[in-house]
C-alpha cells in the first residue's frame, strides 16, 4: 500500500522563521502528499506567505489557539484513513526540517509496524549543532524530564530508539492511531500535550521511537510548546505551565480510588512546595505553585473526560512504562549538573575571601585585645548599666513576651505597639539564655572586633589587598561614632554600627542571590529597628540601588518589606496620634547628651569634646584650638585619601561611597536638631551617631579607594590612615579606664534590692518612682515587679504619644504624697497596687549641674514622706530613698481599663510579623559559599571586581597589578 503523508503547519505570525520553514519544507527529498496550513495569526500576517507556498489548504485559526486546538481545526480537512501507512506530520512556523527529515521518519515507521509515533532530533535554531530536545520521559513522581537538553550533537545519543514520548515538533504519527486516541488532550494547551498523547499511545499497545538521522530546527517561538526565551518571566511561566500539566496528568493517570485524595492534597502540596521554593531561593515560583494547584483542582470536566478517553483505549498496564522512566538517582544527578551549570553561567569563576591567609583573623584578634584593654573595668561583670542601658528580663520567655502589642512599661494603663528594637534585643538576650543581661556585656567587649569583621568582609568584596582590607576594618572599628556609643552606653547605636557593614556586604550580592537579598532584608529591618532616624537615608540608597541593578530589580524590591512589617503598628499609632516626628526617636530609654556643634559633627564626632581630645589636653595652653586643629588634621588624612579615590582609574566606588557619606552626615545634622523624646520634663534630641556611623563607613570605603591607587605600594597610605584612626580613637579608648565613660559594671537591677526581693514573691507589686525635675516639677512612674527592662521600653511612651487618661490619677496621687497639705493617699496607693515609693536623685539637665529647684523639690518630698504615717521608711539605697507602703494588697489592686484592647490585636500583629520574618528567614538560608567577586547584571566598571575584564582590576581604585605573594 502506498504511503501517504499529510503535513500540518501552524503559524502564529509571518516573518523570517516561517519563510525558512516553508523553504525547508519545499526542499524535502520526500515531499508531503498533502500540506494543510493553519493561519493562527491575529492580524493575518502569515496568510500571504502561506498562500505563496501553495499548500493544499489554508485554514483560519481565529487567533491565539493552542497547537492542539489548531490541529483540531486542521483535522476537519484530513483525508479519510485508508490504511496503516497514512501519516500525519506536525510542524510549526519555527520548524525547519533537514532535507531528508521526512524520509528518515517514514523509513523508521515503515520498517517497524509496531512504532506508531516517531520523533526527530530537535536542534537549536541559532546553533544547529546543539540538541534542543531528543525524547521525553517521566520521573517517578510524574514530572516531565527531557532526555537531552542543550547538548552538542556528537552522535552520543544515536543508539537511543525506544522512548516514552517525543515532542510535537516534527512528530510523525500514524493517522489511525491519531484518530483512535482522539488527538491531543484539549486541557494541555502549552506543555505535555505530545507527552500525554505518547503515553496514551504506549498504553494502547503502540511504540514510540526517536530517529537520530532526522533533524528539525526549533526556535522556541511558543507555537509548539512554551516560549523558549531565557528571561526571568519566561522561566517562571514555564515552570508554572509544567507544574499545572503535571498535576492535571496526576489526576488523570491515578486509579479511581485515589483521585479524591490527590485532589484533596493539591493545596497542602502547594503550601509545602512553596516553602521548598523559598528554601531553593525561587520566591518567584511561589505564586505559580498555587495557580497550578487551583488550575488542576478546578479544571471542570476535563479530568473526567480525559480519564474516560484513557480507559477506552488502554490495553497495556502502567507497569509497561516503568522501564522507560528515569530513576530518582538519575533525576538528582541531572539536577545537580543543572545547578552547577547555572551557577557557572550566572556567577562565573569566583575566589574565596581568604579570611585567615588574607589577614582578616589577625585584624579581628587585634581589635579584640584592644577592646579587652579599653573595657578592662568591665571584666568579670555579669551586667552593665549607665546611659541608655537597662537590664534585660530574667528569662527568655519574658524577653519575647514584650514584642508586638500589649501593656507598655514606663507608663500607666497604656496598651500600644512595641518597638522593633525589642525583637533585636530579645534575639540578643536569647544568645545568653542562661542570663540574658550578660549578652550586653559580651556586646561591649565584642563590638570592636565585630565592627572590624563586618568592614573587612565588605572590603573583601572589593579588593584582594590585605593592607587595604585591614585599613578599612580598623578604621571603621575605631570610628568616633562607635566609640561614642560605647562610652555613652547606647546599645541601639552600637548595634547599628555593627550591622551596617554586614548590610552592605549582603547587599552587594543581593543582585545575584535570593539568599543574599533576604539576608539584606533582615539586616535592613534590624538597622531600621535600632536607628529609625537612618530610614530615609537607607531608603534613598535602596532606590539608587534599584536604578543601578537592571534586571535584578525583583531581588531588591522586597528588601524593605520585613522592616515595614515590624514598624507598621508603631507607624499607625504615631500617625493617628499626629506624632510623625516621634517615628525617628531612638529606641530604649530617652537619654540626653550634649549636642556637639555642627563642625564637630562634620569631623565625625557625635559627642561634644572631640572624642575626649579636648578633655585630655585641657591643662595645656590653647587646649581647644590645638586639639581642634590636631583632630582636623587626622580626619583630613582620611578625607584626602577619599578625595584621591574620586580620581582613580575606576572612581565609581569612591563616588558611591562619598554619596553614602553625605547621606550619613545629613542624617546626623538633621537628627541632632530634632527633639522628640522626653526624659521626665527634659526634651531629648535624636542621637546623631547613627548617621555618623553610615557616614564613616562611606568615608572609609572611599579612603580605601584612594589608598589603593598606588597599587602594590598601597600599604603605605593604608598605614598612614591606620595611624590617623588610632590616634583619633586613643582618648575614647581610655575613657573607661579613666572613669569618664558612662558605662559601669552593675548587678543588673534598677530598683533597690529590697524591692527586687519582694517582687520575687509578689511579681505584680508596684513601685512609685518619684524623680525631681530641673524645673522644680516631679516626674512620676509606676513600675511593676523588678523594674524597667531594655526590651520593654517603647518610643510610643518616651515620645509622649502613649500617655493615657489614667496618668492624671497617678499625678494626683504623687502630688498628694509630696505635699504636706495633700489628702490621704492610702486608698489611691492600694488601688494602684503600690508597695514601695522610691525618691531618686534629682534629674540633671544635659550638660548642667543639679538645679536649685530640683534640690528644693527633692527635700520637700523627702520631708513629706518622712512625716506621712501611712508609709514606712526603709532607708537609703543605691537607687535613692525608699519607703514601704504596708497597705499593699495584691487582691485590692485595680488595673485601669486601657483605651485599646490587647487582644485580638496582639495575636494578629505577632502572626503577621512572624509570617513575614519566617518566610524571609527561609529564603535567607544560604545554599552556597561566600565569595569575593560577584558582579551585578548591569555592570559598572570598577564597582565590582570582575574576571571578565581584560585585566584583573582592583575595584577600589583600578589596581591593575596581580598579587605576586
Amino acid at each position: 500500500m502506498k504511503t501517504r503523508v499529510t503535513a500540518i503547519i501552524v503559524a502564529r505570525q509571518g516573518g523570517e522563521h516561517l519563510a525558512r520553514t516553508l523553504d525547508a519544507l519545499a526542499k524535502q527529498t520526500r515531499r508531503p502528499d498533502i500540506v494543510i496550513a493553519v493561519d493562527n495569526s491575529t492580524k493575518v500576517t502569515a496568510q500571504a506567505q502561506l498562500q505563496v507556498f501553495g499548500p493544499s489548504q489554508v485554514l483560519r485559526g481565529g487567533g491565539k489557539l493552542s497547537y492542539g486546538e489548531a490541529l483540531d481545526v486542521a483535522a476537519k480537512a484530513f483525508p479519510a484513513v485508508t490504511g496503516p501507512d497514512d501519516f500525519l506530520w506536525f510542524l510549526a512556523q519555527d520548524s525547519a526540517p533537514a532535507p531528508d527529515a521526512l524520509a528518515q521518519l517514514i523509513g523508521a515507521l515503515e520498517v517497524s509496524p509496531s512504532v506508531a509515533i516517531a520523533g526527530p532530533k530537535q536542534m537549536d535554531w541559532e546553533r544547529p549543532d546543539y540538541i534542543r530536545e531528543y525524547g521525553v520521559t517521566l520521573a517517578q513522581g510524574g514530572r516531565t524530564i527531557s532526555l537531552v537538553v542543550d547538548e552538542l550533537d556528537q552522535a552520543q545519543h544515536d543508539l537511543v530508539s525506544d522512548v516514552m514520548a517525543v515532542g510535537a515538533n516534527g512528530m510523525l504519527v500514524r493517522q489511525q492511531v491519531w484518530e483512535q486516541l482522539g488527538g491531543f488532550d484539549p486541557h494541555l494547551t502549552v506543555v505535555d500535550d505530545a507527552l500525554d498523547f505518547c503515553v496514551r499511545a504506549r498504553l494502547a499497545g503502540h511504540r514510540v521511537s526517536v530517529v537520530p538521522t532526522a533533524r528539525v530546527l526549533n526556535a522556541g517561538d511558543g507555537v509548539i510548546g512554551p516560549v523558549g526565551t531565557d528571561s526571568y518571566r519566561a522561566r517562571k511561566k514555564r515552570a508554572r505551565q509544567y507544574r499545572s500539566a503535571e498535576l492535571y496528568r496526576r489526576l488523570v493517570y491515578c486509579s479511581g480510588a485515589a483521585v479524591f485524595w490527590h485532589w484533596l492534597g493539591l493545596l497542602p502540596s502547594a503550601i509545602l512546595r512553596s516553602l521548598g521554593q523559598l528554601l531553593a531561593k525561587r520566591p518567584g515560583a511561589v505564586s505559580g505553585e498555587f495557580r497550578s494547584a487551583f488550575s488542576a483542582a478546578f479544571s471542570g470536566g476535563s479530568v473526567g473526560r480525559a480519564r474516560r478517553k484513557l480507559r477506552s483505549t488502554k490495553t497495556a498496564p502502567w507497569s509497561a512504562l516503568a522501564p522507560l522512566r528515569v530513576t530518582r538517582a538519575d533525576v538528582r544527578r541531572r539536577e545537580a549538573l543543572a545547578r552547577e551549570a547555572a551557577q557557572i553561567r550566572k556567577h562565573g569563576e569566583k575566589r574565596p575571601l581568604h579570611f585567615f591567609s588574607g589577614g582578616g583573623a589577625w585584624v579581628v584578634m587585634a581589635l579584640l585585645f584592644v577592646s579587652i584593654g579599653a573595657n578592662s573595668p568591665l571584666v568579670g561583670a555579669t551586667a552593665i548599666s549607665g546611659g541608655g542601658l537597662l537590664p534585660l528580663s530574667a528569662t527568655v520567655s519574658e524577653l519575647w513576651s514584650s514584642l508586638g502589642w500589649g501593656w507598655r512599661a514606663g507608663a500607666f494603663g497604656v496598651v500600644g505597639p512595641a518597638d522593633a528594637f525589642s525583637g533585636v534585643i530579645a534575639l540578643l538576650g536569647t544568645l545568653t539564655f542562661w542570663q540574658p543581661s550578660f549578652s550586653l556585656v559580651l556586646l561591649w567587649f565584642l563590638a570592636l572586633p565585630i565592627a572590624g569583621l563586618g568592614a573587612w568582609l565588605l572590603t573583601a568584596r572589593m579588593t584582594q589587598r590585605a593592607g587595604i582590607r585591614a585599613f578599612v576594618a580598623i578604621g571603621y572599628a575605631l570610628s568616633p561614632a562607635l566609640l561614642g556609643g560605647l562610652t555613652e552606653a547606647r546599645p541601639a547605636a552600637v548595634l547599628t554600627h555593627l550591622l551596617l557593614p554586614f548590610l552592605f556586604f549582603a547587599g552587594i550580592r543581593a543582585a545575584r542571590s535570593w539568599s543574599a537579598s533576604a539576608t539584606t532584608a533582615l539586616l535592613f529591618a534590624a538597622v531600621v529597628a535600632c536607628s529609625p532616624s537612618l530610614t530615609p537615608a537607607l531608603l534613598v540608597i535602596w532606590l539608587g540601588t534599584i536604578l543601578l541593578t537592571g534586571r535584578s530589580v525583583p531581588r531588591f524590591l522586597a528588601i524593605p518589606i520585613p522592616a515595614a512589617a515590624l514598624v507598621a503598628p508603631l507607624v499607625v499609632m504615631q500617625v493617628l496620634g499626629l506624632n510623625l516626628f516621634g517615628l525617628a526617636a531612638d529606641p530604649g530609654p530617652a537619654t540626653g547628651s550634649v549636642v556637639p556643634p555642627q563642625w564637630q559633627l562634620a569631623l565625625g564626632f557625635p559627642t561634644d569634646g572631640l572624642g575626649g581630645w579636648l578633655l585630655s589636653i585641657d591643662s595645656l595652653p590653647w587646649a581647644n584650638p590645638v586639639a581642634s586643629v590636631w583632630v582636623a588634621i587626622l580626619v583630613g588624612v582620611l578625607v584626602a585619601l577619599a578625595f584621591v579615590g574620586l580620581f582613580s582609574q575606576y572612581p565609581i566606588r569612591a563616588q558611591l561611597a562619598v554619596l553614602v557619606m553625605v547621606l550619613g552626615l545629613a542624617t546626623a545634622v538633621l537628627a541632632s536638631g530634632l527633639q522628640v523624646s522626653f526624659d521626665g520634663s527634659e526634651a531629648v534630641a535624636i542621637w546623631p551617631g547613627s548617621g555618623l556611623s553610615l557616614a564613616w563607613l562611606g568615608l572609609m570605603v572611599a579612603a580605601g579607594t584612594g589608598a589603593s591607587i598606588l597599587r602594590r605600594f598601597s600599604f603605605y597610605p593604608a598605614f598612614v590612615g591606620i595611624t590617623a584612626v588610632v590616634l583619633l580613637a586613643a582618648p575614647s579608648l581610655a575613657a573607661a579606664n579613666l572613669g569618664t565613660a558612662q558605662v559601669y559594671a552593675s548587678n543588673g537591677q534598677t530598683l533597690p534590692a529590697y524591692v527586687v526581693a519582694q517582687a520575687a514573691i509578689e511579681p505584680e507589686v508596684g513601685t512609685l518612682v518619684l524623680t525631681p525635675q530641673p524645673d522644680g516639677g516631679l516626674g512620676t512612674d509606676l513600675v511593676r515587679g523588678t523594674g524597667l527592662t531594655l526590651e520593654s521600653v517603647s518610643t510610643y511612651v518616651t515620645t509622649g504619644a502613649g500617655f493615657a487618661k489614667q496618668e492624671s490619677v497617678l499625678a494626683e496621687t504623687a502630688s498628694n504624697l509630696s505635699s504636706v497639705s495633700g489628702t490621704d493617699s492610702t486608698d489611691a496607693l492600694t488601688t494602684l497596687g503600690v508597695g514601695f515609693i522610691l525618691l531618686t536623685p534629682p534629674l540633671q539637665a544635659v550638660g548642667e549641674e543639679i538645679s536649685p529647684d530640683a534640690q528644693t523639690i527633692s527635700a520637700r518630698v523627702k520631708a513629706t514622706l518622712d512625716a506621712n504615717p501611712g508609709v514606712e521608711i526603709v532607708g537609703k539605697t543605691d537607687a535613692g530613698l525608699l519607703w514601704r507602703f504596708p497597705g499593699y494588697d495584691a487582691a485590692a489592686t485595680t488595673i485601669p481599663e486601657p483605651s485599646l484592647p490587647v487582644e485580638p490585636w496582639r495575636l494578629l500583629i505577632l502572626s503577621g510579623q512572624a509570617l513575614v520574618i519566617l518566610l524571609t528567614l527561609l529564603l535567607a538560608i544560604p545554599t552556597g559559599t561566600v565569595m569575593s567577586d560577584l558582579r551585578p547584571k548591569r555592570y559598572l566598571p570598577g564597582l565590582i571586581e570582575s574576571d571578565d575584564d581584560p585585566v584583573s582590576a582592583d575595584p577600589l581604585a583600578g589596581d591593575q597589578d596581580v598579587e605576586q605573594n
